[in-house]
């Protein structure tokens, strides 16, 4: 069922001839240092209580150092080299990477011959209690990939990526009792009951760079009202069907999708004004749900 937006605009109409609102949004690749995001969030209305996981030192290093591998060339036609990084010990104090370098000529390597490797070209290290980045290295090839894996650190260590926002984001529209209104997700009604959140939300998105956020309002017609169920049914039926068939899942995969349904079996009472002709179908639905979870949950 295609959604016509164009349908849906309420331009004259009061919060009180709302079903909802229609919202999407995008998050552009970005860093946000950590206090800066902290107020975006309280100038919002959100509160820092949505505020990402700490970053953690040891990840930031992992990154930065993962990120600075390369492929260069040598003088030497068809010889290039791999500057690859190998963590070669960590503790709860410290963690350690050498540079590795992995010299590969294509003529040999086609006679199957064994690459060269070059183990403690530059090292690398993290004092996980200071978050301190110190290294090692004499060649000044290598000593530039130390300094650049250095900023990187750094950078990482002190701001949040786009992918940080993504996933918050996604929580705190998890909060607001969504329906997708396409099977990939995209776009989502909100219901008026929400609107104070959501709006906190698109003016929190809007507040980041190179990002949008928009929220349409859905004006109660029968049309939009039968809208609105048959995305929620859908979405119901979707749950159903996958709790139903979860015996291939992994621990994880399970554990997301009872925690979803259960958010959607939670977020039904924000629609029973809306699904008032199809009340004791839906009912039904949540209570079917209910038991497929404790299924699930009592393998």
């Amino acid at each position: 069922m295609s959604v016509q937006l164009e349908n849906l605009i309420a331009t004259t109409q009061t919060n009180s001839d709302s079903l909802g609102h229609l919202f999407w949004f995008s998050i552009g690749q970005q860093m946000n240092k950590v206090e800066e995001l902290k107020q975006k969030l309280k100038n919002s209305g959100l509160g820092e209580i949505w505020m990402p996981n700490p970053i953690r030192p040891v990840d930031a290093f992992r990154r930065a150092t993962r990120e600075t591998q390369t492929k260069k060339p040598t003088a030497t036609a068809g010889v290039y080299q791999n500057f690859l990084m190998r963590e070669v010990y960590s503790d709860n104090e410290m963690v350690q990477r050498n540079i590795v370098v992995e010299t590969v000529d294509q003529k040999t390597e086609k006679q199957g011959e064994e690459l060269k490797y070059e183990t403690h070209s530059g090292i690398i290290k993290l004092d996980k209690k200071n978050g301190t980045f110190t290294y090692e290295a004499t060649d000044p090839e290598i000593l530039e990939l130390c300094k650049e894996a250095e900023q990187k650190f750094y950078l990482y260590r002190d701001h949040y990526s786009g992918q940080h926002i993504r996933v918050m984001v996604t929580k705190i529209l998890g909060s607001l009792a969504p329906t997708p209104m396409r099977k990939n997700g995209m776009i989502y009604f909100i219901p008026q009951a929400m609107s104070d959140g959501l709006n906190n939300l698109v003016t929190f998105i809007r507040s980041l760079d190179q990002s949008e956020g928009y929220q349409v309002p859905v004006i109660d017609s029968s049309d939009n009202r039968h809208m609105v169920n048959k995305k929620l049914e859908d979405h119901l039926d979707g749950l159903l069907d996958q709790c139903r068939n979860s015996e291939d899942l992994a621990k994880g995969q399970i554990k997301a999708l009872v925690e979803e349904t259960n958010a959607a079996i939670k977020d039904y009472k924000q629609y029973r004004g809306i699904v008032t002709s199809e009340k004791e179908d839906f009912e039904s639905k949540i209570m079917t749900l209910r038991s497929e979870v404790l299924n699930i949950l009592k393998d």
